[in-house]
């Protein structure tokens, strides 16, 4: 028994038409074609096939047993190869895929929450993975390939094998509690936090940023005196408007609404809370692309 060794698409389409019209002539026109050459075709696939897949008369076509079951076939496999072809190009051209992306806590409170959704509407066929984790974790993850992508905070080091983005810059005002005396300052000048109980930041969190506030006040004469530590902004807020003392936030912090806290700007230049954006080197595959380019164009993030 000898089985169907070759069929192509071409054939597939010339039977398709004559099978859904059941006219050589309309199906000729479907084909953009003159009748006699699709005849042909159709009989030499009948010939390579050896089974006839049409009844012929003067008067009429119709398609034998054979060609019936040929029909399912015929539209499923054309479909499928037409759905492959759509995927295909989507994928390479961005619109679709895989996007796995990291980030640290402190990064979805800023811009990250709202880009992450805007980017979820303008590309819904690119699904978002996401994993929150510490900075060190993410960049392992990311130069393992366990990651596309992430949103960390550096220490003034560029990973190796790893290119970066500064994704968000911030200015830091100072959260004090609504009653407290430098609520009603206009701005906030270095020396008047001497001997002020301040809530921060474990300094393992970030080394570079403690010791600029730090550098900072004793540049003032001010003495660094650390009341607290906690490890999240909403904590560090809780904590002011409960009288622990006073803290320096981003200044987006200020949006939390809360009246029993209020959020003074510095005098001077302070530290700057910066989220750079790491991908491995080399250049990034469409989906990624994509996630950059909305990014970048977001204003948020510019080459570091």
């Amino acid at each position: 028994m000898r089985y169907i060794s070759c069929m192509d698409t071409r054939q597939m389409r010339y039977f398709l038409a004559v099978a859904e019209t059941l006219h050589f002539r309309r199906a000729a026109e479907r084909l953009h074609m003159t009748q006699p050459p699709l005849s042909q075709q159709i009989a030499a696939f009948e010939a390579e096939l050896g089974v006839p897949l049409f009844v012929r008369d003067r008067r009429s076509v119709a398609l034998t047993e054979a060609g019936e079951s040929l029909l399912a076939d015929v539209r499923r496999i054309l479909a499928d190869m037409e759905a492959a072809e759509r995927r295909a190009v989507d994928t390479g051209m961005g619109r679709t895929g895989r996007l796995r992306v990291g980030f640290i806590g402190p990064a979805i409170d800023g811009p990250l929450s709202p880009d992450l959704k805007r980017f979820g509407e303008t590309h819904p066929g690119i699904a978002l993975e996401l994993s929150e984790k510490s900075t060190p974790e993410l960049v392992e993850l990311v130069r393992g390939k366990g990651l596309d992508a992430a949103v960390v905070r550096l220490s003034g080091t560029n990973p190796a094998g790893l290119e970066r983005h500064v994704y968000h810059r911030e200015a830091y005002v100072l959260a004090v509690p609504a009653a407290h005396r430098l609520a009603r300052v206009r701005a906030i000048k270095a020396e008047m936090l001497d001997d002020e109980p301040l809530i921060m930041f474990p300094r393992v969190l970030n080394p570079l940023l403690y010791d600029q506030w730090a550098a900072l006040l004793a540049g003032a004469g001010a003495r660094l005196r650390v009341a607290q530590e906690v490890l999240t902004k909403h904590a560090t807020v809780a904590l002011v408007a409960a009288g622990f003392g006073v803290s320096p936030v981003p200044r987006s912090t200020a949006d939390t609404g809360r009246r029993d806290v209020a959020f003074v700007p510095f005098a001077a230049k302070t530290p700057e809370l910066r989220f750079h954006l790491i991908t491995r080197s080399g250049p990034p595959g469409p989906a990624l692309a994509a996630f950059l380019g909305q990014l970048l164009r977001t204003g948020h993030a510019k080459d570091a």
